[in-house]
C-alpha cells in the first residue's frame, strides 16, 4: 500500500456504533498500539493493485475504500466498499491463506485513516480474542449477502432498475445522496452518460431532484417499485 506511515493510537472511539476496535480487550488494544501502523493515502489514489503482496490486515479508522476489478475493456467493476470501523476482508483472507491481493483498491475520501495490523499481530488477535473471530464471521456473512445481492441485480435487472435500487439502498436518513453521476456509474459498472440520462428521466417523473453533487430522493417507495417506472 502506498502512503505515509507512522505509529498510532488505536483506542476505540466512545459513543459510536460497534466497530472492530470496540470489542477488543485492553491488552489487545495495548499490543496494537505498539505494532500497528498508520496510513494516510491521498484521495482517489489506487493504494493496492491486483497481485500485490499484503503485509497485514487493513482496518479503516475513517474514510471509505473501494475494492474493484477490471473487465476486458478496462472498465471498473465494483466488488465492495470498506468504510469507517470496518476491516478489509480480502486483506484478512490474504494473510491467512498467504495469497496475493485479488483486486484493486482506491481511496474515495479525504482524510482517510487506515490502520495496518501486521500479520503476526492479527493472527494473535484471532487466536486470543473471541470478539475478533465473531467479528470476522459476521463480516464474511455480510459480504456474502452483498455479493449475492449484486449478482442478482446484474443478472435479473436492467441498468435503469439497478440505478433505482442503488438510490434506494444508499439513501441516507435526510434523503439526500451527496454523490456525483460518475461515482454512481463506477459503482454500478456502467457509463456516466447512462446514469445521467436515467437520473434526468427520474427527475422528470418527480421521483428525485438533481443539483450539483446531490440527489434528493423525493419518493423512495415509488422509486423502489421498478415495475411502476418508465423504462430507461
Amino acid at each position: 500500500m502506498q502512503s505515509g506511515e507512522s505509529k498510532i493510537m488505536v483506542k476505540p472511539e466512545k459513543n459510536k456504533s460497534s466497530t472492530f476496535l470496540d470489542g477488543l480487550s485492553d491488552v489487545a488494544v495495548s499490543k496494537l498500539e505498539q505494532s500497528a501502523t498508520s496510513l494516510h493515502p491521498d484521495q482517489d489514489a489506487t493504494i493496492i493493485h491486483k497481485g500485490d503482496k499484503i503485509g497485514g490486515a487493513y482496518l479503516i479508522k475513517s474514510g471509505t475504500l473501494r475494492v474493484y476489478t477490471l473487465d476486458l475493456n478496462g472498465n471498473e467493476k465494483p466488488i465492495y466498499r470498506v468504510s469507517s470501523g470496518e476491516l478489509c476482508i480480502f486483506s484478512v483472507n490474504c494473510i491467512f491463506n498467504k495469497m496475493l491481493y485479488p483486486a484493486w483498491v482506491r481511496n474515495e475520501t479525504e482524510n482517510t485513516h487506515i490502520i495496518s495490523i501486521p500479520t503476526q499481530s492479527f493472527q494473535e488477535l484471532y487466536e486470543k480474542e473471541l470478539w475478533v473471530r465473531d467479528y470476522l464471521v459476521n463480516s464474511l456473512s455480510h459480504r456474502i449477502f452483498e455479493l449475492m445481492s449484486s449478482i442478482e441485480e446484474v443478472t435479473t435487472q436492467d441498468v435503469g432498475q439497478r440505478i433505482n435500487s442503488y438510490l434506494v439502498r444508499a439513501c441516507p436518513e435526510d434523503g439526500i445522496l451527496r454523490i456525483g453521476h460518475q461515482d454512481i456509474a463506477r459503482q454500478l459498472g456502467t457509463a456516466r452518460e447512462v446514469v445521467s440520462r436515467h437520473l434526468k428521466s427520474l427527475e422528470k417523473q418527480g421521483l428525485i431532484e438533481l443539483s450539483r453533487m446531490k440527489i434528493k430522493i423525493l419518493l423512495p417507495k415509488m422509486l423502489a417499485d421498478t415495475s411502476a417506472l418508465s423504462p430507461l
